[in-house]
């Protein structure tokens, strides 16, 4: 099981093994990362965005009740695959669909409000 973490994975655009070089150790491990460098690639910015946008609370209210936990979540997966060879299969993989889902969550939530 542990031979699944320290495997270089093909990267989905280029089909490259891709991996941060200041994050690599002599033995393939990676180094740990903070939520803020997990979080701050582009696509996972829109996702946070899109969040945010389904919630319909302030930006202090979404810190506190969604990104402080998404946040945690970030850095408990850090760079997990979702699968060992399916859907989500790249490193950061498990944290990618986890922002997906609560996106897709939130977008199916909609439309299920009840008026009281």
């Amino acid at each position: 099981m542990l031979s699944l973490f320290q495997r270089k994975r093909a990267s989905r655009e280029t089909g490259v093994a891709t991996v941060p070089h200041s994050a690599e150790f002599s033995q393939g491990l990676l180094q740990l990362q903070s939520a803020t460098l997990l979080l701050a690639a582009p696509r996972r910015q829109r996702l946070l965005e899109h969040i945010w946008q389904r919630t319909s609370l302030s930006r202090a209210q979404f810190k506190a009740l969604y990104l402080a936990p998404i946040e945690r979540y970030a850095e408990l997966v850090q760079q997990f695959p979702a699968s060992e060879a399916h859907h989500h299969a790249w490193p950061g993989g498990m944290l990618d669909h986890g922002l997906e889902i609560v996106a897709f969550a939130l977008k199916l939530r909609q439309s299920h409000l009840i008026a009281r």
